[in-house]
């Protein structure tokens, strides 16, 4: 049954980039949304690291037990917050697959 459980896990690897100048108003975003995200049902992990070389760019590292609860991340307030605050220039997503 944990084969199953850990199969049907959702991790990725978002790769955001800021717009330009905006990078200390991202990284607080950021912060207040890994902050709430680490309290929901369902999330294993939710971490950020900023790139040193270019302030705007960031890393996201998300894992959730299943599709349903990253869906369900995706309905509350404090992503929506995140998103409305407009301070994205893009989001690449890549699904990270269990290495067995």
């Amino acid at each position: 049954m944990q084969d199953q459980a850990v199969s049907m896990a959702v991790r990725k690897i978002a790769r955001i980039t800021g717009k330009s100048g905006q990078s200390e108003q991202l990284r607080l975003a950021l912060a207040r949304l890994e902050s709430a995200t680490r309290h929901e049902p369902g999330c294993v992990e939710f971490t950020f690291f900023q790139a040193i070389s270019d302030p705007d760019s960031f890393v996201l590292l998300e894992h959730f037990i299943d599709q349903s609860a990253l869906d369900a991340h995706m309905q509350l307030e404090h992503t929506r917050a995140f998103f409305s605050a407009q301070l994205l220039d893009s989001v690449t997503a890549v699904d990270v697959p269990r290495l067995s």
